[in-house]
């Protein structure tokens, strides 16, 4: 009389027994619950076939439904990062074609180099500091900027310097401050050197006429 009743509960009909699988394999009632009134009726017939189920079901269908989604949202993440790519490189690209266009315009004469009257010099177009401004290059010590943009020192800046100048420095007023440290200390780096190649020369002579005095003093002896 129980399992009957069990069985009607659970699949009296084709709309309830849908329902009862479909609470099986989501957790809306305990599968082994399910289970008891068909083992009664046959244990290896329907009890096998609804084990058969759940397996399938847990491990098969519902897997391959879950790695479908998985897979699509990382198909969606990539493509998001593609287009945050190529939206960077736009950029840049932009930046890049109006820094080219600032040097052409602040190179008067022609010459393919600015030199620093001429950056001083466009550098006093209101509009050409707001571009600065825009791109957190701080103008405030032109002649600074202009010496970093100068990484061969010969007092000129070719448009490649120019351009690959500006995008390092673009950004945080903290970059400008970090690459002031990086030349500074390059060229500190520079007068070390000169200094210690002075100085092994110095004592080179030095023991070369310690030696010659001591040969000397020794002859006489």
């Amino acid at each position: 009389q129980e399992t009957s009743v069990l069985l009607l509960k659970w699949f009296g009909n084709v709309d309830d027994a849908m329902v009862t699988l479909f609470m099986v394999i989501t957790g809306g009632v305990d599968w082994m619950e399910v289970e008891r009134p068909l083992k009664t009726v046959n244990h290896w017939l329907y009890g096998g076939m609804f084990w058969f189920f759940v397996f399938l079901m847990q491990f098969g269908v519902l897997n391959v439904v879950v790695g479908t989604f998985v897979a699509t949202a990382a198909e969606i993440a990539s493509r998001d990062r593609d287009v945050m790519v190529r939206r960077e490189l736009q950029q840049m690209v932009t930046v890049a074609q109006r820094i080219r266009t600032f040097f052409q315009e602040a190179d008067v004469n022609g010459s393919g180099t600015l030199s620093w009257t001429e950056f001083k010099a466009h550098l006093e177009k209101k509009e050409v500091k707001a571009y600065f401004n825009s791109m957190d290059l701080d103008v405030s010590q032109a002649h600074l900027l202009f010496c970093l943009l100068d990484t061969d020192e010969n007092n000129v800046v070719t448009i490649d310097e120019f351009v690959d100048g500006c995008l390092r420095l673009k950004g945080q007023a903290r970059n400008i401050d970090i690459n002031v440290l990086i030349a500074a200390h390059r060229k500190l780096s520079e007068q070390l050197h000169k200094f210690m190649e002075g100085a092994d020369l110095s004592h080179r002579a030095l023991e070369f006429k310690l030696g010659a005095l001591e040969h000397a003093i020794s002859g006489r002896i």
